[in-house]
């Protein structure tokens, strides 16, 4: 099963039915089918005690982890999502 989730992520796949399912939502909401407009925000995620990979530290929210930003569109579904160190 991994090696259809592997080879689906690395051709494209995954993103494909993602960005069809999206549409296909909006669309039975009688809304166009590429978002206009979208809603960026960040989120800060605390990881394991352990994890010796690349981490960072939120001085805001003071935690260790990882930070991740979301775009969605005005029904709150994905449109693009990046995570890095804080």
């Amino acid at each position: 099963m991994y090696t259809y989730f592997r080879d689906w992520r690395k051709n494209g796949t995954w993103l494909n039915i993602h960005d069809s399912l999206r549409q296909w939502v909006r669309i039975e909401q009688e809304r166009h089918s590429s978002p206009s407009e979208a809603i960026i925000d960040s989120q800060s995620v605390k990881t394991a005690a352990m994890v010796h990979e690349a981490v960072g530290y939120d001085a805001g929210k003071k935690i260790k982890g990882r930070k991740r930003f979301m775009s969605v569109d005005t029904l709150g579904k994905v449109t693009a999502g990046v995570g890095h160190c804080c």
